[in-house]
């Protein structure tokens, strides 16, 4: 489920905000949008916006009534149903303004402080769909954010921070090192709890050190979610890692109460559903599972050189909630914003459908209107896709099929077969037009930026392209990529009549 415009516009009328008063709620988020592009900016530009004394009181209070619009609806985003969509709508809403407004308050100096405001700003960035700004807030603050010195520290707080550490390294998964390195840390203090544990159980006073074991036990407890969460991220096991993030989090939040520490029960609280919204978007969770030509992409852009841990909101909820992989639907339009990871999407869908007619050798051609974007997506394609078998070719110009292209496309030679073309609309119609691929059956038909259907010169050819594939590729399904367009259903339901499907991905927040 996407934050959308709508669910925005409903949370800023939630009655926690409207109790700010509507002229401050708006005051706030333009505060905050303004404050926003001057930090983007480093003040290089100007902004006719006049800051007032009050601002910064002003953000704080108007971030603490979307906090309390999200947390009527957390429980929503720990146990989704069909029942409670709403709430769940309006947790994710108020979790992504109060993000908005939160990461411009100045981080603390105070060390606990400053690790619960940290690990804060980043449980409402996962519960409001912002993952993708908190990685680029983390490396902004990578200095201040870094996990504090644990020399001359008590027990519990060497925890404190060595878990704090687990986390920031979660949160970026710059590389395969941060998930390591949390192993590594939860290790660490398995072996330092021999030797620092007693030093704080052992005391005269009874009832100090109840609540100190307590204390320990939800520390304990968030370290053993912690590693649970840093391999499932990596590896995609254990199965049940619901389960086991839901019992240690249960135990953690059952043992603060008496450990006299508030502060830490509303963080866990926080980072229990972090985590499982983690467990959602990570790319073994959402397509795992699909078939072995897909879970072994999977694995690969896990130990690439800039490891894919976890997929976009927009990705996610294509695959996962808007059955972009659903074999039912012969045609499928995307509409997202460009760089919104659509490629990324084909492939899946490509390799689903080469997995689905893998035994009649199926082939799957990709259409880019021009012939820089057929290199730029034929490398990329290679690159992804090539390491386990997957053949990808390109084919040139867009008047005539060299003698190169007229054997590749033609030889019955299984050494010699392309499992991907990658061309032009005016170059596929001439492969089509004079047979050369007859042999063998077109799996899946990828249209890129195909809102050029709509272009007055190029999209009457286009057209045709795909009315011709629909008559003479009769198995042939079809995947549309493009920016938003007011019929992307109309094309849906003309490419694959009753099993037409439309997954529009871009009334989303700014």
């Amino acid at each position: 489920m996407l934050v959308t415009n709508e669910s925005l516009q409903q949370v800023d009328n939630h009655w926690a905000v409207l109790a700010v008063g509507e002229k401050n709620r708006d005051r706030g988020l333009r505060v905050a949008e303004a404050r926003l592009v001057r930090t983007a900016t480093h003040r290089q530009m100007e902004l006719s916006f006049n800051d007032r004394p009050t601002d910064d009181d002003l953000l704080q209070r108007l971030a603490m009534a979307y906090e309390v619009a999200a947390t009527e609806g957390l429980d929503s985003l720990l146990h989704p149903s069909s029942e409670n969509e709403e709430l769940q709508k309006q947790a994710q809403a108020g979790a992504s303004r109060a993000f908005e407004i939160r990461r411009l308050v100045a981080i603390p100096d105070d060390i606990d402080a400053k690790i619960f405001h940290v690990l804060h700003l980043a449980s409402l960035a996962y519960c409001g769909d912002r993952w993708a700004d908190l990685r680029r807030w983390i490396k902004e603050n990578q200095g201040t954010v870094k996990a504090p010195s644990v020399a001359k520290e008590p027990w519990d707080k060497r925890v404190l921070y060595r878990v704090f550490d687990c986390w920031i390294r979660l949160f970026r998964k710059e590389s395969w090192d941060d998930l390591h390195r949390i192993h590594e840390i939860v290790a660490g203090l398995r072996e330092d709890q021999k030797q620092y544990e007693q030093d704080v159980l052992t005391g005269a006073d009874s009832q100090k050190e109840r609540v100190m074991a307590l204390r320990l036990v939800a520390l304990y407890n968030w370290a053993k979610a912690t590693e649970l969460l840093a391999t499932y991220v990596a590896q995609g096991s254990p199965s049940n890692i619901n389960t086991s993030i839901d019992r240690h989090f249960s135990q953690a939040t059952e043992a603060l109460p008496g450990s006299k520490d508030p502060a830490l029960e509303v963080i866990l609280k926080w980072l229990h559903v972090a985590s499982r919204r983690m467990i959602a978007g990570s790319i073994w969770w959402v397509v795992g599972k699909v078939n072995t030509r897909v879970s072994e992409f999977v694995k690969s852009v896990t130990k690439a050189n800039r490891p894919l841990f976890e997929l976009l909101p927009p990705q996610r909820a294509a695959l996962q909630e808007q059955g972009l992989l659903d074999q039912a639907s012969t045609a499928i339009v995307v509409d997202m914003p460009t760089s919104g990871g659509k490629t990324l999407l084909a492939e899946f869908r490509l390799l689903q459908a080469l997995n689905q007619f893998g035994q009649e050798r199926g082939w799957v051609a990709y259409i880019a209107p021009t012939r820089a974007l057929v290199s730029q997506i034929t490398r990329r394609l290679r690159k992804d896709l090539e390491p386990f078998g997957v053949v990808v070719e390109q084919l040139t110009g867009a008047i005539e099929i060299d003698a190169f292209e007229n054997a590749m496309l033609s030889s019955e030679d299984s050494d010699s077969e392309f499992d991907v073309i990658v061309c032009t609309p005016e170059k596929l119609q001439l492969v089509l037009r004079n047979d050369k691929v007859e042999h063998r059956p077109m799996a899946l038909c990828i249209l890129d930026e195909a809102h050029n259907i709509e272009d007055v010169e190029r999209g009457l050819r286009i057209e045709l392209l795909l009315a011709t594939i629909q008559r003479e590729c009769t198995r042939a399904n079809f995947l549309l990529l493009m920016p938003y367009v007011p019929n992307s259903e109309d094309l849906a339901k003309w490419l694959g009549k009753e099993s037409g499907r439309s997954i529009s991905l871009v009334r989303l927040q700014g």
